[in-house]
């Protein structure tokens, strides 16, 4: 039975050992994520093959089944380590943010934005919400998203009542639609105009509405409770 080895591993599992890569080049891994990314901006992500992993990359099939088993497993591998960046979780939390005016939140989405790192990562996200990406994909990003502000919340998305849940399934879509424009949104001017419209403010009475409601959604009903009567026109 194959034994996949953790990726920070040298040995190849067949009795020899794989060359350390040196400090400053990237691991196998690493070089496999970029042409994943690279490949999505070209083609949907069900056109892409392990040949094409290989050729972008410059690996061979070899050093790709060491790593991964499959395409999905290297997607999930890539689209980690965009969740492990602190920024672009911080970026996620800070758009429910009700503790600053609108000129801190643009400050800070123009500062988010003006750093290559953080623009990587962003378009990497506009590749999974994007029409190269996949139900999958897109449903993932958006549990992450969920994730990150019902962390902010310190709630449990288990014990959610059905409307918790509907205003959720709203906000998240809303934001997995932006990302999915981001490449060609998240310019200093867009971003300047977006922080400054109603969306952030709406996004952040959204989620943070959750708070509030405790109580499982009920019929709606008439406000009035005056009692009805027998008259007829």
């Amino acid at each position: 039975m194959r034994v996949r080895m953790p990726h920070g591993s040298m040995h190849d599992g067949e009795g020899g050992h794989m060359a350390r890569p040196k400090a400053t080049e990237r691991s196998a891994p690493e070089r496999m994520q970029e042409a994943f990314w690279t490949l999505l901006e070209k083609k949907p992500y069900a056109q892409i093959t392990i040949s094409d992993i290989t050729r972008e990359s410059g690996l061979n099939r070899s050093a790709f089944y060491y790593h991964y088993a499959n395409i999905p497993e290297l997607a999930d591998d890539a689209i980690a380590a965009i969740y492990g960046e602190p920024g672009v979780t911080g970026f996620i939390a800070h758009i429910i943010r009700q503790d600053g005016d609108i000129g801190m939140l643009r400050d800070y989405a123009l500062e988010f934005v003006g750093s290559p790192e953080h623009l990587a990562s962003i378009r990497h996200l506009s590749l999974i919400a994007g029409p190269h990406g996949s139900t999958g994909l897109a449903a993932q990003l958006k549990t992450y998203v969920g994730g990150v502000w019902l962390s902010v919340l310190g709630l449990d998305e288990s014990q959610l009542s059905s409307g918790q849940r509907i205003v959720l399934e709203f906000a998240t879509s809303g934001i997995l639609g932006v990302l999915g424009k981001a490449r060609t949104l998240f310019t200093p001017e867009s971003v300047e105009w977006l922080a400054n419209s109603a969306l952030p403010d709406t996004i952040a009475q959204l989620i943070n509405s959750l708070k509030g409601d405790d109580s499982p959604v009920t019929p709606h009903r008439r406000t009035d409770t005056a009692a009805p009567t027998d008259e007829r026109p």
